[in-house]
């Protein structure tokens, strides 16, 4: 890796700090046991990580073992009743590269039943495509959903998980992912299905590693945005990947699940608002870096002018709605967000098969699904929804799909939570799942 230049390193140390990070220089961390000026043991016999922002610097070499396994943890502080870690553990990308991934473990108080709680894997929205935009970064990572369009949030990021309280007094476990290059070294693979699909799982596997959280092998996936698309993909995709973990079901909260024709123009228009546009695009970027970090073979000027390659650099450095202010003042401002890309009608084969490889619905489920929708949502288009639930309700597998009239995106965890809720508990208890194809 490069070093890093007096200004990188300086906004760097700003996004930690923001982050409530302790900024410590490593070049690679080393396990060490808990004492007075190190961070708190996450659980018996689970290795301990180094203080601050060499936790998400793993060895190198990577240690040896299987995807899934724990590298280290640090306890952080949960909600009552409950206990909560930050993880590092081996993981892979979609063409089976090992790499480190963080995230965080929660369970609630008590040995739980024989078989083990249910676990929910919860796979955040989109944060942008830097290290530090990890949401496990945050100094009190293990809350209920911390809305950043609101007074009640100083992070540059959405942080926690939506219903954790509701899901922990369920008695579940709640394991949450990174995702690859978000906290661990990498450049993100933004929306590649197949690098999501393995953190996902991983981090399960994972959670299974911490004795002291009882884990039992029901498990289903919770996602939003971003999140939601990996969702739907472990339900098509997942079997077979992580032993010993049975999924009961996958729920997709307005999940980016229509890639390949949304960057095609083969969508209708949308909800928009003011500043939509400079979002969307600061979505298409951090696409187009993720697919390049993942399939060599694709090349930057073949879907971006020059004013577009050079966001692509900053899309390494903001947050995202950082990165999305900044092409709001920069271009949208300025009626120039054009300049940024190349006409959808000129991006090569090449490219536009990846999108279609990394777009849901394309094969059957095999565990029931369920979708919310905002019908005001103008980040997740409400059109590409229900375009991904006609191809999948075409296989005849339980899909149940619900609008909520009015609900926005940053609106619909909450606005969708006593549905999913309920819709959980039904899958771990092992009802009839509804459908509504």
């Amino acid at each position: 890796m490069k070093a890093l230049s007096r200004s990188a390193a300086a906004a760097a140390l700003a996004a930690a700090l923001a982050l409530g990070v302790p900024t410590v220089a490593a070049a690679s961390g080393t396990a060490r046991s808990a004492s007075a000026d190190t961070p708190a043991a996450c659980a018996a016999g689970v290795p301990v990580g180094p203080a601050g922002a060499a936790f998400y610097n793993p060895p190198a070499p990577l240690p040896r073992g299987r995807h899934g396994d724990l590298i280290w943890a640090d306890a952080v502080p949960a909600p009552r009743l409950a206990h909560a870690c930050r993880i590092l553990y081996l993981s892979t990308l979609h063409d089976g590269t090992p790499v480190a991934v963080s995230g965080i473990v929660v369970w609630p108080d008590g040995a739980g039943p024989a078989a083990g709680h249910d676990v929910v894997a919860w796979a955040h929205g989109t944060v942008g495509g830097p290290r530090q935009c990890a949401p496990s970064a945050a100094a009190k990572p293990a809350v209920n959903l911390v809305d950043y369009f609101t007074f009640d949030s100083s992070l540059g990021i959405d942080v926690g998980v939506p219903a954790l309280t509701d899901l922990l007094a369920q008695g579940d476990v709640v394991v949450g992912t990174d995702y690859q290059g978000l906290g661990g070294p990498g450049v993100h693979q933004y929306v590649v299905a197949g690098t999501e699909t393995r953190n996902v799982l991983d981090s399960v596997l994972a959670a299974r590693q911490i004795q002291a959280a009882h884990a039992g092998p029901k498990t289903a996936v919770l996602g939003w945005s971003q999140g939601g698309g990996a969702a739907l993909f472990i339900g098509q995709d997942g079997a077979g990947y992580a032993p010993g973990v049975d999924l009961v079901g996958v729920a997709g909260l307005a999940p980016a699940a229509d890639i390949g024709p949304e960057l095609e123009g083969h969508v209708l228009p949308g909800p928009h608002t003011a500043t939509s546009r400079s979002h969307n695009a600061g979505l298409r970027i951090n696409v187009y870096r993720g697919f390049l970090a993942a399939y060599p073979e694709l090349k930057a000027d073949e879907v971006l002018q020059t004013a577009g390659i050079q966001a692509l650099a900053g899309d390494g450095t903001a947050c995202i709605e950082h990165f999305a202010d900044v092409l709001q003042s920069n271009y949208a401002e300025t009626h120039e967000l054009h300049t940024l890309f190349q006409p959808l009608r000129d991006v090569p084969q090449d490219w536009t098969k990846r999108f279609d490889e990394n777009t849901a619905g394309y094969a059957p489920s095999r565990v029931p699904v369920l979708v919310v929708q905002g019908t005001d949502d103008s980040v997740i288009n409400p059109h590409s929804t229900a375009q991904y639930v006609r191809r999948a309700c075409a296989f005849g597998e339980p899909l149940e799909y619900t609008t909520y009239a009015g609900a926005t995106h940053q609106t619909i965890p909450f606005v969708a939570r006593p549905q999913y809720l309920h819709w959980l508990a039904d899958r771990f208890a092992g009802r009839p799942a509804p459908a509504t194809c």
